[in-house]
């Protein structure tokens, strides 16, 4: 029996599921603790954690370090990091790669045949992200349910 066909999915439908992907991500190291040698590593480093969003985080995958992936801080810079640790994730044991990777992320919003970069579907979700966390502060000051 053969396989049934799929349509291809448009531009619009594509920038969708990445931006779903990174907001899951992002969202999920919001709510859930960061491994403590990430977030000291990123915090020496000047990372306001509060304002920035892990975009991707690789965790004890074999032959690579315990912890790397991609970040997005607070000032909009792509860091791009790989970090040994101990088996727990509590303590750094090297900083293998903290490399600021900007420059070449792709942040146009309009790109020939595939639409918005990774870049700048990531800078969207992190304004989101940091204005639904203003909006709520802001209703908790006033008091506003």
């Amino acid at each position: 029996m053969p396989l049934p066909r799929h349509r291809r999915l448009n531009v619009q439908e594509q920038n969708a599921l990445a931006e779903v992907s990174i907001r899951n991500e992002a969202t999920h190291w919001r709510l859930n603790p960061l491994p403590e040698a990430l977030r000291v590593a990123g915090l020496e480093r000047g990372v306001q954690w509060e304002k920035s969003i892990v975009v991707d985080l690789d965790i004890d995958f074999p032959g690579m370090p315990r912890l790397f992936g991609l970040l997005l801080a607070q000032d909009g810079r792509f860091i791009d990091f790989a970090i040994d640790t101990d088996e727990t994730h509590g303590v750094v044991e090297s900083v293998d790669t903290w490399e600021d990777m900007t420059a070449v992320q792709d942040t146009s919003l309009r790109n020939r045949g595939f639409g918005a970069g990774p870049g700048a579907i990531a800078n969207k979700v992190l304004r989101a992200l940091n204005a639904i966390k203003v909006s709520n502060s802001l209703s908790h000051e006033n008091n506003v349910p």
